[in-house]
């Protein structure tokens, strides 16, 4: 399982119109033709949670988040079942995350779908 945790507030600033961005991309490659991700978005108090099961293209999706996070200088954390290294994980799926963080996936991407062992 993959869970990728953004808060709600900055520093007193409400990233609403960020986080419902996020979930609105989440929902259109849920349902998109080829993409078809498989997740579900928690809301608490002070967290979205988005949560993912452990697929190539989820992963993906939830580290073009994160970058995108990063970009915003927004403290989200990104969680694994299992302990998740970066560095170590195949470059085809870093390279794919860094392009869907800017834009859409690419075609060449969705062969990520049928990934299951990170």
């Amino acid at each position: 399982m993959i869970v990728l945790r953004i808060p709600r507030k900055v520093g007193g600033k409400s990233l609403r119109d960020f986080i419902l961005l996020q979930v609105k991309k989440f929902k259109k490659n849920r349902e998109h033709r080829y993409i078809k991700l498989e997740g579900e978005v928690a809301y608490s108090d002070e967290h979205v949670f988005f949560i993912f099961p452990d697929r190539a293209l989820e992963l993906a999706f939830a580290l073009s988040m994160l970058f995108k996070c990063q970009r915003h200088i927004i403290p989200c954390t990104l969680e694994v079942s299992k302990p998740l290294e970066i560095e170590k994980l195949p470059d085809n799926i870093i390279k794919c995350a860094e392009v869907w963080s800017e834009r859409k996936l690419p075609r060449r991407c969705y062969k990520l779908r049928r990934v299951n062992n990170l």
